[in-house]
Parts: structure tokens; sequence; C-alpha cells
């Protein structure tokens, strides 16, 4: 679509800002349960993986408009048919995800600010904001990852760099030899924070090629994994890993003992009002990329077309598939991360092993 295009960079900087919103629920506490003062190493290990990644999505998915991305790749590797289906795949998995995160974002909301507000109306709010986004073009998402992108830097940034000051080296080291093993474990739940970044591809079909992508996806991808350990080192630094492990929210908890003696003790409702837009951009994120994926999935003309119907079966699911919290530990613990990994990582490396049979011939 030539009157919708958007650039690499826009596209990297919306991915970066999502996958805050589920970092800040996952890191460090699952990694510091399972490797305790070694967690924050976990990040580490596992960008080789993305790196190898992000290296297969570049080659995968480039084409420039109307060419590459997710869907467009599929149906040109596998045929109309195997790759309507895989798109399909994708789009449900898009839609489970989408239904989980929007779940999980407004219980946050419930245990840390509105304690005895209604869960259904902050879920309601979130995927109407999102339903908000997407219906727009997707140039219009873009240009809000990018203020979404700002925005959480400067957050982030700022509580890092004033927890940093209250580290206790004594909660990091030493890591011997032996607590290795127990350190690559705990990779796994980073893999399925890393899996999200699929998606990311669905909206291939509108970025303009450029020179240096290849560069840009790396540098990005080391940006990412540096600035996951950051927020690890300074958590676990500040609390430990046992009791990292057991808090809900570690980086919310640590916002709360930092502040400014004369001006303001109370960073963490700023920062936790913040996040909103991670949460926003993560939701708006799948919700795009599922819209993409049901476009080429179910033949339908406009992209727009999708976006209502995704919102409504993601606010059905949010409710009657988590209906309390214990559920979606047992989803966010098992199906979700085990289907980012497989989603992931394994989908393009499926495609990409499809494309290699496909140049022999």
């Amino acid at each position: 679509m030539p009157d919708d295009r958007i650039s690499l960079r826009q596209l990297l900087t919306l991915t970066f800002a999502a996958l805050l919103s589920p970092a800040i629920q996952l890191l460090p506490g699952s990694t510091a349960r399972q490797a305790g003062v070694g967690g924050w190493l976990a990040t580490l290990m596992a960008l080789p993986v993305l790196l190898g990644l992000c290296w297969l999505l570049w080659r995968l998915f480039r084409g420039g408009p109307d060419r590459g991305g997710l869907p467009n790749t599929a149906q040109q590797l596998l045929g109309p048919a195997l790759g309507r289906v895989f798109c399909l795949l994708y789009f449900l998995w898009g839609l489970y995800l989408l239904a989980a995160n929007a779940r999980q974002v407004a219980l946050r909301f419930l245990t840390i600010s509105y304690r005895n507000a209604p869960m259904v109306l902050f879920l309601l709010a979130l995927l109407g904001a999102t339903f908000w986004l997407v219906r727009k073009p997707v140039r219009a998402l873009a240009r809000a990852g990018e203020v979404f992108f700002l925005t959480l830097a400067a957050g982030l940034a700022l509580p890092l760099l004033l927890g940093a000051f209250q580290v206790d080296t004594a909660n990091l080291l030493p890591v011997w030899v032996e607590d290795l093993p127990a350190v690559g474990s705990a990779t796994l739940p980073v893999l399925g924070l890393l899996g999200y970044v699929v998606f990311a591809p669905c909206l291939g079909g509108h970025v303009v090629p450029e020179e240096g992508s290849r560069r840009k996806i790396l540098r990005w991808a080391v940006g990412l994994c540096l600035t996951l350990t950051a927020l690890q080192v300074v958590c676990l630094g500040n609390f430990g890993p046992g009791l990292a492990g057991r808090m809900d929210t570690p980086f919310f908890m640590m916002v709360k003992g930092i502040g400014f003696e004369g001006t303001f003790q109370r960073m963490e409702s700023v920062i936790i009002a913040l996040w909103v837009l991670a949460d926003l951009a993560l939701l708006s994120l799948l919700a795009c990329a599922c819209s993409e994926l049901a476009q080429k999935g179910f033949a339908i003309q406009k992209r727009s077309t999708a976006v209502l119907p995704i919102i409504l079966a993601a606010a059905a699911g949010a409710i009657w598939l988590f209906p309390d919290a214990f559920a979606l530990d047992r989803a966010l613990g098992g199906p979700v991360l085990w289907g980012s990994i497989l989603f992931g990582l394994g989908g393009p490396l499926l495609l990409f092993v499809i494309s290699l049979f496909r140049k022999r011939e």
C-alpha cells in the first residue's frame, strides 16, 4: 500500500516498546527462581539465539511493501492452501496471546494500583484503546510506537540509574561454573519472551527496504538484550534472588524505594502510569499482526475489517479462558511459554529450511 508505508526503525522501536510489557512481568523473577544469583546472565546467554532469529527473520521476510512479511512469505513458500493454513495457525496463536496479555495487564492494574475496581473495566478500556490504534493505518501505529519508545526509555533509564546506586554485588556474584546449567535453564522464559518478536514481521509488508537493514536489526537485538540484562542486574542487586523470585513485579517494587528528597517520594506512580504505553504497544502489535494474518488467511480485502472481530474475540477470550489469576498463571507458565518458543523460533526455522530446498530446485 503506497500510502501506508513505515520504516524499519519505526517497526523496531514499536517492537522494543511492546516487549517491555511482558519483560517487566517476567524478569527477573522467573530467572531468579531458576538460577539464583546467576539469573541476570540468562538474557546474555539467550543473545546468540536472538541474533540468529533476527538474521533468520531478515532473510525470510525482506522484500518491501506488499511483498515481504510473514503472511506473504508463507504463501510464497508453501503455496496458497498451506500458506493460508500457516497464517491461520499464527492468527489463532496471536489471538490467544492477545487475550492472555490483556487479562494479565488488567490484573496488574488491580494488584498494583486499583484493588477495588472491576477488572473488566480495565480490560475493556485497554482493548478499546487498542482498537482505536489498530483500526487506523499502520503508519499511525508506527508513529505512536516511536512516542511510546521514547517515553518508556526515559521512564526506564531513570529508575535503573538511581537503583544502580543501591545494588549489592553479593546478590549478583559469585557465579561458578557449576551454576551455568541452572542459568541455561533460566533462558527458557527469556526465549518465551523473545518469541513475541515473530509478530513484528507480520507488518513487514509495510516496511520500505533500506540499506543496512541487517545491521540495524542485529544492533537492535544487542540493545534489547543489554537493556533486559540491566533491568535484571538492578532488580536482583537490590532485592537478591530469594526476594525477587517471590515478587510479582520486582521492578515496580524497586521503584517504590526511589525518590528525590524534598520533591517527591512516589516515583512508582509515574512509572506505573508510563508503563501503560508498553502495554498498549504490545496489545496493538499483536492485534495488528492478527489483522494482517486474518487478511491473508480469510482472504479479506481490507485489513481494518478484521480489527473489530479480533478485539471482541480477545475480550471474550480474556474473560472466559482466564476466569481467575490461577488459570492465567497456569497458561503463562505452560502454553504461553512453550507456544512462544514453538511459534517464535520453530515457525521461522521451518520456513527457512523450505526456502533452502526451494532454491535447490
